[in-house]
Formats: structure tokens, sequence, C-alpha cells
């Protein structure tokens, strides 16, 4: 069980902290703790709870190799759109912000088609006209603010969503 309590300072992203009474269960005692998680102010918060999976809008535009580098140190990775409930934290991180852009996403284009991880995609939500193939300059995916994928030049400049805390 885990419960959380509000963000102190909600209105500053700098001060944004969540404090979590988790359960320890790899504790001999089971006595619960109390953890501080700390998300970067750069980025928007799906929610405050104490789900450690988020997916979080970083407002600040790079590659999606640069984007990618930075979701692995600060987070997890860049996020994964694998199901319904992904899509659903997406939304709801992109409606914090009235997200109206297009940012990175972490599936690409490889030799065997589009994957995350290697790992072939099978959950996908292309717009109508993507991927526009044959442009072979467009390997990397992006959401768009509607909520479907297209590709484009890995070598944009996007704002990007990374995730956390999900079991890969």
């Amino acid at each position: 069980m885990s419960a959380c309590s509000f963000p102190i300072n909600p209105l500053d992203y700098k001060e944004n902290y969540f404090l979590c009474n988790i359960r320890n269960l790899t504790s001999m005692s089971g006595l619960e703790q109390l953890n501080t998680v700390d998300f970067p102010a750069a980025g928007i918060l799906s929610k405050a709870s104490c789900d450690l999976y988020r997916i979080i809008l970083i407002e600040d535009p790079k590659t999606w190799t640069e984007a990618q580098s930075y979701c692995r140190e600060k987070y997890m990775d860049l996020a994964m759109v694998q199901s319904d409930e992904d899509r659903a934290k997406l939304k709801e991180a992109a409606n914090a912000v009235n997200f109206q852009s297009v940012a990175w996403i972490g599936f690409y284009r490889d030799v065997g088609g589009w994957s995350y991880k290697n790992t072939p995609i099978s959950y996908a939500m292309w717009e109508s006209w993507e991927p526009d193939l044959p442009k072979t300059n467009e390997a990397c995916g992006a959401v768009q603010s509607n909520g479907r994928w297209g590709d484009r030049g890995c070598t944009e400049q996007d704002y990007f969503f990374c995730q956390t805390g999900k079991k890969l």
C-alpha cells in the first residue's frame, strides 16, 4: 500500500516534491519508511500519486538522441507507449500543460521496422498518413498534440516525453 501527500509548493516546480509513504517489502521488519520522490523542475508530472510510473513532458527542445540521453540520465527512458494505459498517462501529462506541439517518444525505425529497444512495436496509434515512407530521413517517433504518432527526422529539435518507474 502507498499514499502520497499533496505536493509541497505545488505552484513552484523547482520545489515540487512528493512525500510517499511506501511499505518497504524487502525489509525484514516490515516497517514503513518515508521516501521523498524528486522530479526535476523541467518536468511536468502526470499526476500526484505514489504510482512511480509517470510520463513527464520535458519542455526543452532536443534531438531524439539527446532526448533519449536526457531521459535515461534523469528518469528512465523516453516514454514507451505500449498500451491504452500508457497512452492515457501520456495524454494526462500533455493535458496538464495544454500541449499543442510535437514531442519525441521512445520508438524508432531500424532495419526490421519500428521498435522500442530492439523489440518491434505491437501497439500503434499512427496518424492516418504516417509513417510516410519512403522518407528515409524520418526514423524517429513522435506524438502529436492529438495523441497520434508520426515519424520525424531524428535531428529535429522537439519537446519530449520521459517515463520513470515502469518495469520493462
